[in-house]
């Protein structure tokens, strides 16, 4: 292994011992706010029956809708549960906060740090409360699998595991690009509100949309990828071209977001200057 190997693999190690101190921190930051616990676990069951309700509505006069099944759709809105809960724990807490950080020179002591201040913009804050929406998105994604008699294999799981993470780091680069253009506009804040009432689009199958919405779904806001394919690779219907299709997507993505930070960073001036 050459030099510059062995400093690139200690970097991200340096780094993921860096993360696992900001979890550590989350974690003892969160005993001391139970009540905070508390209610994030109980918002996140009333969301998850809110998002429940009319899906049984739904198929209250159907038995099936577009190739769906009733459980089919119980297990989609648990597989959602679980990536908004991902999201809502490591990723909503830190770009929630980039226009404070441009805005209020939050950024100029990062810059400082030794070091990659993306890398400390977008992991720093981790919310662990979110994570009881996890454990109950899991739950409803079993029940759902049970009740339309699924059974999925080893090589099914891999293929949904994959897809769900393919599927965060798309949304993760889509939120992160729109963040990022508070190098530009200095306040990004609304868009957030945006890019959360169009991930509710993901509770629904993708087949529930027309032929341009389905396009816009998958590709340049690719929820999709998150919540609908993950259930079909369950089920059985689902090759392996979809996933390495999102593999090579999430890929770019992240080398696209990249370039897009440094090309804000050469614009940003201290906001204490």
């Amino acid at each position: 292994m050459s030099q510059l190997d062995r400093t690139w693999w200690h970097k991200q190690w340096r780094h993921a011992r860096l993360w696992r101190r900001f979890f550590a921190q989350a974690v003892v930051r969160e005993t001391h706010f139970r009540a905070h616990f508390l209610t994030t676990l109980l918002v996140g069951l009333v969301q998850l029956g809110l998002g429940i309700v009319p899906t049984l509505l739904l198929f209250g006069f159907t038995a099936e809708l577009h190739g769906w099944s009733r459980a089919e759709v119980i297990a989609l809105v648990g597989v959602f549960q679980i990536v908004t809960g991902l999201m809502a724990t490591f990723v909503a807490p830190n770009l929630n906060r980039m226009t404070t950080y441009l805005t209020e020179g939050e950024l100029d002591g990062v810059l400082l740090r030794p070091v990659s201040s993306q890398f400390y913009l977008t992991l720093r804050w981790i919310n662990v409360a979110e994570l009881t929406n996890v454990a109950s998105g899991i739950a409803v994604l079993v029940i759902g699998l049970v009740q339309a008699d699924l059974s999925p294999g080893a090589g099914q799981i891999v293929q949904a595991v994959v897809l769900v993470g393919t599927g965060l780091v798309l949304l993760t680069a889509v939120w992160s690009a729109m963040s990022f253009l508070a190098f530009w506009l200095q306040s990004v804040n609304p868009i957030g509100f945006v890019f959360l009432n169009l991930m509710e689009a993901g509770r629904y199958p993708l087949v529930f949309f027309p032929v341009a919405v389905r396009t816009f779904l998958t590709f340049a806001f690719p929820v999709a990828f998150a919540t609908t394919f993950p259930v079909r690779a369950l089920s059985g219907d689902l090759g392996w071209g979809t996933v390495a299709l999102g593999v090579g997507l999430a890929v770019i993505a992240m080398l696209l977001v990249r370039l897009l930070w440094r090309r804000g960073l050469l614009t940003y001036s201290s906001a204490s200057s």
